[in-house]
């Protein structure tokens, strides 16, 4: 294959000006029928990508090309099968090979008109799928609506690789740039790996289940004490019967877990369990205004007072069309919904998380929006998927997913629910829906109107939400703004002689674990503090560039830059950050200084917290534990000290995560 692509590369080297003809061509020859399965298309734009990352060719119309070029390679396959149809069958060579043809026939009666978006990015079946869409009748306007948008993503995505590859090259050693991509492309395979194995996991135990429940069904109908129990859970389709068992297996499970939960919440506490302030101090941290503007709209979505009258209309309307066996049980889903959400709050009665201005007067165990969700908008996936069938059924159940899963980080996210809330939400939601569900099968009903149900749930929601976003989003802001942890008095003898369980030691990182000693403390003015340490030897750090940052993810030299992601304490940002280079070696050591949540009684000046430590590799962290390796002492942070300011050295044991040592933390203050 070397022997076919390097003399290509070559030419396209020399030749710039007739790059992009040469992607054209390239590009749609990988996407004829039978050739793209002979010329060695992905590879190649690979190595085209490459080039125009470096430069020598130009990047934007480059793609473009490419994307051309997949577009008229497909289009030519599918009109050469709308031209010849079933005839296909008897023209080499698939008159010789069949299986070309079968293959693709499968894909496309497995994914139907997603089949040519889809078929594009799987290499067996990339180049014969289009041809199979023409051979079997598929309109041209959505054979070209597919074709368009899945060449303007396979494009990119396939010379993305090698335009990273060219662009490192520019500022890193070649060396360097093969292992920035050769650690980029581990990543990737890596998650893909684990997506599939937990898919395969998935349905592997999926089907032993439900095979093992077949099983356990034909001998609880065929037993007289026990068969009364078939009969209650009868489907009105006698061929489905079998999934009225699953359905009611997975609600006791799933029951079990969710009284679990609940009785562990209530003896505990919310605010005890090492989960909840994980997510309690990891959203804190990454909250910004944008996001908070995000996060509340996303929430409005589970708003009782959005749900129920959408869920009224709903109602209406099936009423309206005479479908009163499903309007029924909508009405029934709310009501179960609305008791068992307000008899478990009160009845495990958990404290709301602390950060947000004014917190919800309800309790907090288990999440009411995240029900709301759950039982709202996968019931009605539920419900519409029943109305059209099951095309796509894979693809809503994932959206609602996808929507229950924000709602429930929009409740973490904003402070008002803790993290076993929103699992609570959705245990709870789920058995709802799966008593409902297995009441609705046991009646058949009349086909319900697929667009009318579409269009009266999507209008409804929109006018409700958009009524309810105008008259709240201002209130709910100002009530759901982030709050600062409790500011605490402290006496300067108390801090100077580290007294009191008050005086901070630790700092917690985004998880709100212990992590390091605050090894340095320092009443005073910042202004003043910064200027006397760049007067002592340290720096103000650069500004990351994208080659630092790439520097740093794949390991190379990565002591000699910062971090990408700063330490917190207390869920802030560093005010001050300097470094200085270690004598005798490449290592940075930084300092860093936070607001503290102390004052100092009798005093106007604040107290600052920080560490001084060595910067860390990378992946240091994933090899072995190393204790803080700076030797700290007055001379190292303050070479010229001055006559204003009194330092003291003090030892402190740090047992964290079971390392016992000693370390050393300085005292600095204005002199008296």
């Amino acid at each position: 294959m070397n022997d076919i692509i390097s003399p290509i590369l070559q030419w396209i080297n020399a030749h710039p000006h007739l790059a992009g003809i040469a992607t054209f061509i390239i590009s749609a020859a990988e996407s004829v029928a039978i050739i793209g399965t002979i010329v060695p298309g992905s590879v190649m734009m690979t190595a085209i990508g490459a080039l125009a990352g470096a430069g020598v060719m130009p990047l934007w119309s480059t793609i473009l090309w490419a994307i051309l070029g997949a577009i008229v390679g497909d289009g030519i396959s599918y009109w050469i099968g709308h031209k010849f149809k079933k005839n296909l069958h008897q023209i080499w060579p698939f008159r010789t090979h069949p299986n070309f043809l079968l293959s693709g026939e499968a894909f496309f009666h497995k994914y139907g008109a997603m089949s040519v978006f889809i078929g594009r990015f799987v290499g067996p079946v990339r180049a014969l799928v289009p041809l199979v869409a023409g051979m079997l009748g598929m309109k041209p306007l959505r054979f070209y609506i597919s074709n368009i948008t899945s060449a303007i993503a396979w494009a990119p995505a396939y010379m993305l690789p090698g335009i990273a590859l060219g662009a490192a090259s520019l500022e890193l050693p070649p060396d360097i740039a093969g292992h920035v991509l050769l650690m980029f492309l581990l990543i990737t395979l890596f998650i893909i790996l684990c997506i599939w194995t937990l898919y395969k996991l998935f349905f592997l135990i999926s089907d032993r289940v439900n095979q093992s429940l077949t099983s356990l069904w034909k001998h609880l109908h065929s037993s007289r004490f026990f068969s009364p129990i078939t009969s209650g859970l009868k489907h009105h389709d006698s061929r489905k019967t079998y999934g009225q068992l699953t359905l009611t297996f997975y609600l006791i499970i799933i029951s079990a877990i969710f009284v679990y939960l609940a009785i562990y919440v209530r003896a505990v506490g919310s605010d005890a369990i090492f989960i909840n302030q994980v997510f309690l101090h990891f959203f804190r941290s990454i909250r910004t205004p944008v996001g908070d503007v995000i996060m509340l709209h996303i929430t409005f979505l589970g708003e009782t007072a959005v749900i129920v009258p959408v869920a009224c209309v709903v109602f209406l309307w099936l009423a309206w069309k005479k479908r009163f066996h499903t309007a029924v049980h909508i009405l029934a889903l709310m009501i179960l919904t609305v008791i068992l959400a307000e008899f478990f709050k009160h009845s495990i009665n958990s404290a709301r998380p602390f950060g947000i201005a004014v917190p919800p007067t309800s309790p907090s165990f288990p999440s009411g929006h995240t029900i709301n969700g759950m039982v709202f908008y996968l019931g009605f996936i539920l419900l519409f998927v029943k109305a059209l069938g099951h095309r796509f059924y894979r693809s809503l159940y994932f959206l609602a997913g996808l929507l229950v899963a924000a709602i429930g980080i929009s409740r973490i996210y904003l402070n008002a629910h803790w993290f076993t809330d929103v699992i609570g939400g959705v245990l709870l939601g789920a058995a709802i829906l799966m008593i409902i569900v297995i009441s609705y099968n046991r009646k058949s009903e009349k086909n319900i109107p697929p667009s009318g149900l579409f269009y009266t749930f999507i209008i409804s929601l929109l006018i409700i939400y958009s009524i309810f976003s105008w008259h709240n989003s201002q209130k709910l802001t100002a009530r759901y703004q982030q709050i600062d942890w409790p500011v605490y008095t402290i006496t300067q003898q108390t801090w100077w002689n580290h007294l009191g369980n008050k005086v901070p030691m630790y700092r917690l990182n985004r998880f709100g674990l212990e992590t390091q000693v605050l090894n340095i403390q320092w009443i005073g003015n910042l202004d003043t503090i910064q200027q006397l340490l760049l007067k002592n030897g340290w720096e103000i750090p650069p500004s990351q560039d994208w080659v630092s940052v790439l520097r740093r993810i794949s390991d190379i030299d990565s002591a000699e830059h910062l971090p990408l992601v700063s330490p917190l304490y207390l869920d802030k940002n560093p005010v001050l950050v300097l470094i200085k280079q270690q004598s005798g070696n490449k290592k940075l050591i930084v300092l860093r200084l936070w607001e503290s949540n102390i004052t100092i009684a009798n005093s106007n000046k604040p107290l600052w917290v920080g560490t001084v430590e060595m910067v860390p590799r990378t992946f240091n962290w994933l090899f072995q534990h190393k204790p803080n390796d700076v030797n700290l002492n007055v001379n190292l942070v303050m070479p010229k000290t001055t006559d204003n300011d009194q330092v003291k050295e003090i030892t402190v044991i740090n047992n964290h995560k079971r390392h016992v040592r000693n370390e050393t933390m300085l005292l600095i203050k204005p002199k008296e």
